[in-house]
């Protein structure tokens, strides 16, 4: 009966190690939907003079705040435009040459995203927000974290989803060291929207797994949530992540009820079955109707995990552009 149960229980796992390993692969090849990945839905690639910097934490290990706050040693470079390339700077040059006056908008990917990936997809977020657009130069920030992928599919998304905490702490402190006259707008993607949660929940003064920011001061931001690897009530009162929303002078979440990969997010915990904020949406009371705004992809995406498919779109893009830079 033992090696019967046994048998069971491997098979099982087996069984869902393999479904969300084709999710995973079907999801990102997947091209059902009215609006195709590849299509010429970004209209224009113009030579912005946005201020392009690159923010890493590759090279650091768990957050570890019983030192001083400044020995958080951030790999930063600056982009030097075309012909140019990337130019190796550091944080006190970021900050000496922040303008008040211009907007800041930060990128954080999602998962199975390696160095020159992250570099590149945050060139296409940046051409899809604000190519097409009339937005004034903005101060554009990819933040890189270290979400290579891993061997084996859940232990890739188990640990991925543990690092999460330390990652959000590394943004909380660098959020804090910049300018709070700045208007800040952050973007995040699949677990990069669970990075940005965990961060404004720092900010508001909130623990994560038994830390908290040292001197944590409030930060607001206009902030865009896509295909949120979240639990769907980490936002409520009480919950993991609940102070997050009282930093947030916007929110837009782009959900999709079709996403194959988000529909088995319940294999994220060993325990539990939680269910993803970027599968079913948010629950919405009228404490923060006027200001948190939601849309079901479906349609646009289709049954797809893939970045692309919303920066493909004009609508999705449009919506963010809304939220993040409207008035």
């Amino acid at each position: 009966m033992k090696f019967q149960r046994s048998l069971r229980v491997g098979i099982s796992v087996l069984l869902a190690a393999t479904v969300w390993a084709l999710s995973a692969r079907y999801a990102d090849a997947a091209t059902d939907g009215p609006e195709q990945v590849g299509s010429t839905a970004v209209c224009c690639d113009v030579d912005r003079a946005d201020d392009i910097w690159l923010v890493s934490t590759r090279h650091l290990g768990c957050p570890c705040w019983d030192k001083s706050s400044n020995d958080v040693d951030l790999h930063v470079e600056h982009y030097g435009g075309k012909g140019i390339g990337w130019l190796e700077a550091s944080l006190d040059e970021y900050l000496a040459s922040s303008d008040p006056a211009q907007p800041t908008m930060v990128y954080v990917p999602g998962n199975r995203v390696d160095w020159n990936e992250s570099i590149e997809r945050g060139r296409h977020v940046r051409n899809s927000v604000l190519g097409c657009s009339n937005i004034p130069p903005v101060r554009f920030v990819i933040w890189s974290w270290p979400s290579d992928q891993i061997h084996g599919q859940i232990k890739d998304v188990r640990v991925k989803a543990a690092r999460t905490n330390g990652e959000a702490l590394y943004l909380a402190w660098f959020l804090s060291q910049c300018d709070p006259n700045t208007q800040l707008s952050i973007l995040g993607y699949s677990f990069g929207s669970r990075v940005t949660t965990g961060a404004l929940h720092l900010l508001g003064g909130g623990e994560l797994a038994g830390r908290s920011l040292p001197y944590a001061e409030p930060r607001r931001a206009r902030v865009a949530l896509l295909a949120a690897a979240v639990h769907n009530y980490w936002l409520q009162p009480g919950a993991c992540h609940e102070y997050a929303l009282s930093q947030m002078d916007r929110l837009l979440l782009q959900y999709n009820s079709c996403d194959p990969v988000l529909k088995r997010y319940r294999f994220v915990e060993k325990h539990g079955r939680p269910a993803a904020l970027g599968y079913t949406g948010m629950y919405i009371d009228e404490s923060v109707n006027t200001w948190v705004e939601q849309t079901d992809t479906c349609c646009i995406v289709g049954k797809s995990h893939a970045e692309s498919r919303y920066f493909n779109s004009p609508t999705l893009t449009e919506e963010i552009r809304d939220i993040l830079f409207g008035g």
